[in-house]
C-alpha cells in the first residue's frame, strides 16, 4: 500500500523570506524550483522537503514539526543562535537522541536533531 513518504511539505507566506531562511540560515540547497519561485523543494538525504507558498495553503504554528538530522548538534545549534534563531524548546537530551526546536518566520516548527549511538 504506502512504501514511502514522497515528501513533506511546509505552507509559507512569504517566499523571499523562506528562501533566504531556508537557503541563509540552514544552508539548505535547493533541488527544485517551480511557480516562479513559490515552490521549493530540498532534498535531503531520503527525504524531500517541499516549501511552498500558495493562497489555498496557509502556515500554522500549530502544524506538523520536521526533524533535521544534524551531524555536530552543538555545532549547528550554536550556528542557529548566532543567525538569530530563538529556540521554543532548547537543546535536550532523550534517551535516544539530542533536539532544540525552534520555527521558521512563519511559525511553522522545525527541529535540529541528533540520534544517539546504538
Amino acid at each position: 500500500m504506502i512504501k514511502e513518504v514522497a515528501f513533506v511539505a511546509i505552507a509559507v507566506s512569504d517566499k523571499e523570506r523562506a528562501r533566504k531562511f531556508y537557503q541563509e540560515t540552514l544552508e539548505l540547497k535547493p533541488s527544485t524550483t517551480a511557480m516562479d519561485g513559490a515552490w521549493v523543494e530540498y532534498d535531503i538525504g531520503p527525504v524531500t522537503i517541499g516549501v511552498g507558498c500558495h493562497p489555498a495553503w496557509q502556515p500554522s504554528r500549530d502544524g506538523t514539526s520536521v526533524a533535521l538530522e544534524v551531524e555536530d548538534f552543538d555545532s549547528v545549534y550554536a550556528k542557529l543562535k548566532e543567525r538569530g534563531v530563538t529556540f521554543d524548546i532548547e537543546k535536550m537530551e532523550t534517551p535516544v537522541c539530542w533536539m532544540a526546536q525552534f520555527r521558521d518566520p512563519d511559525g511553522n516548527k522545525l527541529l535540529i536533531h541528533k540520534r544517539k549511538q546504538k
